[in-house]
């Protein structure tokens, strides 16, 4: 029986609330820089990237903070600046090729910043410059970049080989309301994208196989505080299956082969891959009012109600819900809009995918017109740093 409608419950995810970015700051950390005042360029950095941190002096001491699961540990040392986050703690007697193996062909690579290293038994991932020549988009980048992929590894390593955690911090668990609200909703998502991909090999669209793989993958991402190897596993697969380059045939296989994994994951391994973290840095990209306007406006709503003139309303459905999810999973919004978003989801949960069609593309219009490039609400666009 073909799938009638979509369910969108409030996610358990702790949504990420920030402020918007000071860009003064950061270039006035570029000026000091430039200035050649090297060490106060560092510092300047830092009040941008952690605006909730008091001014710090790392000639005083050595900083840390929390990052995901990640302890991101900052120092000076001979006029260099050392950032590093350990991986796992290899144990002894026990085989840890595996483990190299991964860390020096997945987390390493000529021209990256930063690389594993191998120190005292524990794997780490470390940068270290000299303050002469670290700009400060330079030191953003990183500590972006860096913390992420220790985040994204950390326990995925611990659970794949046989290693011990080295310094990591714990998600806070899942209240029990929580975690059977997750369980529930893990297994009907993977039980809807089986049938929406049976119905992508009926259509043959490529349209719509796009939009299945941005729903699977942001649904997720918006919806669970997901970490761990299962993070990690998903994360891989969607790589494949959302990758535009690859061809049609393949991306299908591939997200067959991951609904069938997803599914095959027991209760008490997803229970240990859920859990609300905290992030001293927005790990989301901010959102801008032009990439609403993009997203939801243009040429994207005029194909939508092209579909929905040909009564392809799953169609039309699916792409509005997809865009919708991208925006929430992957994006920092001011809390009036990410609330404005999310009230479009809760609105459409439940209903036949003509009434979807037609309520999301009346929404949409209503976010660019108030929240796009264009909107009276609008702030300026700002650059980002990558």
């Amino acid at each position: 029986m073909p799938l009638a409608s979509l369910e969108f419950p409030l996610p358990i995810r702790h949504r990420i609330m920030v402020a918007p970015r000071d860009y003064d700051c950061r270039d006035e950390a570029v000026n000091l820089y430039e200035a050649g005042k090297h060490l106060a360029a560092v510092h300047q950095t830092l009040a941008y990237l952690l605006p909730g941190l008091a001014p710090y002096d790392l000639t005083e001491a050595p900083l840390c903070f929390v990052q995901g699961t990640a302890r991101v540990r900052l120092r000076l040392e001979d006029g260099h600046l050392v950032i590093s986050t350990a991986l796992a703690r290899l144990r002894e007697g026990a085989p840890a090729t595996a483990a190299l193996r991964y860390a020096l062909s997945r987390l390493s690579a000529t021209g990256q910043l930063f690389q594993p290293r191998l120190r005292g038994g524990v794997l780490t991932l470390e940068f270290r410059d000299r303050l002469s020549l670290l700009h400060p988009l330079k030191l953003i980048e990183v500590l972006h970049r860096l913390p992420s992929e220790s985040d994204h590894n950390d326990e995925w390593l611990t659970q794949r080989f046989e290693v011990d955690e080295a310094d990591r911090e714990p998600p806070t668990v899942l209240d029990e309301d929580e975690a059977a609200r997750a369980l529930a909703f893990w297994s009907a998502h993977w039980q809807a994208a089986e049938q929406l991909l049976l119905e992508s090999r009926r259509r043959r669209s490529l349209r719509f196989l796009d939009a299945i793989g941005s729903w699977a993958v942001n649904q997720l991402r918006y919806a669970l505080p997901l970490h761990g190897s299962v993070r990690a596993s998903l994360n891989e697969a969607a790589d494949e299956f959302t990758d535009k380059n690859e061809s049609p045939d393949h991306r299908e296989t591939a997200l067959a082969r991951c609904i069938r994994d997803m599914r095959r994951v027991d209760e008490q391994a997803l229970r240990r891959c859920l859990g609300h973290a905290r992030y001293a840095i927005n790990p989301l990209q901010e959102g801008t009012p032009s990439l609403i306007g993009s997203m939801l406006g243009g040429q994207r709503l005029q194909t939508s109600s092209g579909l929905r003139a040909s009564g392809r309303y799953l169609e039309a459905a699916l792409e509005l819900i997809a865009d919708y999810l991208y925006l929430l999973a992957e994006h920092s919004w001011p809390e009036v809009v990410d609330r404005h978003l999310q009230a479009a989801l809760a609105e459409v949960s439940g209903k036949p995918w003509r009434e979807v069609a037609t309520l999301l593309s009346q929404h949409a219009d209503q976010t660019c017109r108030q929240f796009g490039s264009q909107g009276p609400d609008a702030p300026e666009d700002q650059d980002d740093e990558g």
